[in-house]
């Protein structure tokens, strides 16, 4: 974490919810972590937009810093989080994106507290044809990728950390140290209490194309997706289908990126997401 960057926590639907804030008098934008991940697991995005931007990097309940949610991590309940985060840092409309179960907390905030975003990202969210595995490509064969993900991340919780880093350059050796390290720190940071939801919970309960949930967002939406045979969510069909129920949106497909789009094709992300941010604030 770079040493100019605030470090917090506030009160916010009954929990502490921690967070890390690039600061300045700029444009506030929020970011949403996926599953297993933190905050910090925006630092190369924040490092890269901080100079035209206000960053607010959230710890979701039962991850990093922030307190867990008691069995509790329904859609509604993390946008409500997010919602009452806005609230007490008295945060003037800000952008709302989110990775995987981030961009669902960020498509729920967003339809059920319309007058909070000014608009929102969504990097490959949880939505899916009805009855289509979660996840595409080889993750796709697995019957329980709740329990994949789970198994994979307990592996890395109990691994030292120079064994871990090994591994994870090994998984991802064209990540660079900003998105290595914060990734590691994670899997350390994330809560027991929400590893267990992941298997009560099974993540194909997400799957479908929300049709309601998307004609209540009224805001411009950014979509990145990647290609669904390396192991992303949406496919260019649902995606097409998303926007039948959306005002506005905007459909980015990078070729090449699984689910982790930003990491795989970050030039272009950050690309397309300025270019995002500039047009909601011009």
């Amino acid at each position: 974490m770079s040493a100019a960057w605030q470090d917090g926590f506030i009160k916010a639907n009954g929990l502490v919810i921690h967070f890390t804030r690039t600061g300045g008098n700029k444009p506030p934008v929020i970011l949403n972590h996926g599953a297993l991940d933190d905050g910090l697991c925006w630092t190369r995005v924040a490092k890269t937009l901080q100079e035209d931007y206000d960053l607010i990097m959230l710890d979701a309940r039962g991850h990093g810093l922030s307190e867990i949610g008691h069995g509790d991590y329904s859609s509604v309940q993390r946008a409500a989080d997010i919602a009452e985060v806005v609230r007490a840092l008295g945060l003037n409309r800000p952008v709302i994106g989110g990775h995987s179960l981030g961009a669902d907390a960020a498509m729920h905030l967003a339809a059920i507290y319309p007058d909070l975003p000014r608009a929102i990202f969504l990097e490959d969210p949880p939505v899916t044809f009805p009855g289509q595995p979660i996840f595409g490509g080889k993750l796709a064969e697995g019957k329980n990728p709740a329990k994949l993900m789970v198994a994979f991340m307990r592996t890395f919780r109990i691994l030292p950390t120079f064994l871990g880093r090994i591994a994870a350059k090994k998984l991802m050796p064209t990540y660079p140290d900003d998105e290595i390290n914060p990734w590691l720190a994670s899997k350390k940071r994330c809560s027991r209490d929400f590893i267990k939801s992941m298997t009560t919970s099974p993540l194909h309960s997400l799957s479908g194309i929300p049709h309601k949930l998307l004609s209540q967002i009224k805001v411009p939406v950014l979509l990145f997706i990647g290609d669904r045979e390396k192991g992303s969510i949406v496919s260019q069909e649902a995606a097409q289908e998303m926007e039948k129920s959306l005002r506005e949106i905007r459909i980015v497909h990078l070729e090449g990126a699984n689910h982790d789009i930003r990491r795989v094709r970050f030039d272009a992300y950050v690309q397309v997401l300025r270019e995002f941010l500039e047009d909601c604030h011009s």
